[in-house]
């Protein structure tokens, strides 16, 4: 296995939120694998966190944005630089920065790149608050009703390590720790900032990947500690004001975003799934927030 080992570039889109990145810098510096290199493209923070990084983390390359990039952008910067300075067998990881991961993370998911080539290797999330709760372990989708299943969501980890699958088949991977060869971008191009900048695009990219030809997997040894409320990988649903919910269907901050899922569901479903795929999904996203409001139910 030493033979073929990888390397290994985390790219980090940050904005703000300085604590969450130090954070997950300090565990990645921890990793008992070695053969890796940090990325971390800062949107325009103004709490300090270019300068946090220079001053503790002088060994991450600290790639910048005004602002604007938004997720997928950023992304794109980071993809581009590692384009530039790695080898056709090497890896991307994509990390958030509001992670923090166990010493023997990158080990895991570097032997699972071993195991299952042309193949994007993705994450289980776990609570950060108590380290046992599952917060995502993969989705599976069924593409004519728009139903988004979250694999393992709120059972406690210790139970699904009980199974011998510990790795698992999905239909998307989030970009909270997902495993791509290099060669993924360079046959399929980058992130779809243009139609889906802020959400949707990590989903986009791994489907995209997937009818060329590359396996998607969750990797559950491969443990992203996330903290939900900051993470949108835990969907509760806070009352709003009524004001406030009818922007979030438009804000480019939000997943609730009608044109964004729009242009999810025309760059994956074709024909007559489009309309049966929108409909389903954004008729379950309004009535699930309305119900939600009216405090008849607390998650969509």
């Amino acid at each position: 296995m030493q033979n073929n080992r990888k390397s290994l570039f985390i790219v980090i889109p940050v904005h703000n939120r300085k604590r969450f990145t130090r954070d997950c810098l300090l565990s990645l510096r921890k990793q008992t694998f070695k053969n890796f290199t940090i990325i971390v493209i800062d949107d325009g923070s103004s709490d300090g966190t270019s300068e946090m990084i220079q001053k503790i983390f002088p060994e991450v390359v600290l790639l910048h944005g005004d602002g604007n990039l938004w997720w997928a952008q950023a992304l794109n910067i980071g993809v581009n630089y590692v384009l530039n300075h790695s080898k056709d067998n090497d890896y991307i990881l994509t990390l958030n920065n509001d992670t923090v991961v166990y010493p023997d993370y990158l080990q895991k998911l570097h032997d699972s790149a071993l195991d299952y080539p042309k193949s994007l290797i993705g994450s289980i999330s776990i609570s950060i608050v108590d380290q046992s709760t599952v917060i995502d372990a993969g989705v599976r989708v069924n593409w004519s009703t728009a139903k988004f299943i979250n694999l393992g969501k709120d059972k406690k980890y210790y139970k699904m390590m009980l199974s011998n699958s510990f790795i698992q088949k999905v239909d998307v991977l989030s970009g909270r720790g997902t495993l791509i060869p290099i060669d993924t971008f360079r046959e399929i191009g980058l992130y779809d900032f243009e139609h889906l900048p802020h959400y949707g695009a990590d989903y986009e990219f791994s489907y995209r990947a997937n009818l060329k030809g590359y396996s998607l997997f969750i990797n559950n040894k491969a443990v992203v500690l996330s903290n939900a409320r900051s993470t949108g990988l835990n969907n509760r649903v806070n009352r709003l004001r009524w004001c406030d919910l009818m922007k979030s269907f438009f804000s480019i901050r939000s997943p609730n975003n009608l044109k964004y899922r729009w242009n999810f569901a025309r760059l994956c479903c074709k024909g007559w799934r489009l309309p049966v795929f929108y409909l389903c999904d954004v008729g379950r996203l309004i009535i699930g927030a309305f119900l939600a409001q009216l405090g008849l139910i607390t998650e969509t």
